[in-house]
């Protein structure tokens, strides 16, 4: 039965394909791409949180740990930076030694998620998947009704951006494209300044 705008319901959509040439293989990788996407969604919310309590920040600079003492070193909650540890080692961020019960930040992924490995710091980046995440029901209201949602509906943007300005923005600007218009660099740099 066809609904009202012609189209034809997913029941029978899905009867239909069963009957042709329904693709079983494509169906199941499918299906895993979605659960792959659920999984580093989830991921990214945990780092965004390593992130946020400095989690990696103290990680990177202490040896193998357990919850215990890495929630000391970080002055954090001991439940929740075992919870959190056991996400992290789950996805191969941390590294976890089951024998002495110990935790460890890899210096390989320190790199990438430390406040340090500015301006490749990911770890920051993450930050914004949360904050999209928290405007999605004012953003389907506008796919229902139209409009847009208003910066004011993002409460930690511009401190995202200044943290992500301050740590990548300004050194490209000033290294990388301001020496592309001859004299520029010397005009809006003082002396000492890079360019």
């Amino acid at each position: 039965m066809k609904t009202r705008s012609g189209e034809i319901s997913i029941t029978q959509r899905l009867a239909r394909a069963k009957v042709e040439d329904f693709n079983d293989a494509q169906a199941e990788a499918f299906a895993e791409r979605m659960l792959e996407t659920l999984n580093s969604a989830a991921l990214a919310l945990m780092i965004s949180v390593g992130h946020r309590t400095k989690l990696f920040d103290v990680m990177a600079r202490i040896h193998p740990a357990t919850s215990e003492q890495v929630a000391r070193a970080a002055r954090l909650n001991e439940h929740y930076v075992r919870e959190w540890l056991g996400a992290a080692a789950a996805a191969g961020i941390v590294e976890y030694y089951p024998a002495a019960e110990t935790c460890y930040l890899p210096s390989e992924h320190a790199v990438s998620l430390t406040r340090a490995a500015a301006p490749v710091n990911l770890a920051s980046t993450m930050q914004f998947i949360p904050l999209l995440g928290s405007v999605e029901d004012q953003v389907v209201e506008c796919f229902l009704k139209g409009g847009g949602a208003p910066y004011s509906s993002h409460p930690r943007f511009h401190e995202l951006m200044a943290g992500e300005n301050e740590t990548s923005g300004a050194p490209r600007l000033v290294d990388l494209i301001l020496p592309l218009v001859p004299g520029l660099a010397e005009a809006v740099c003082t002396p000492g300044d890079s360019a």
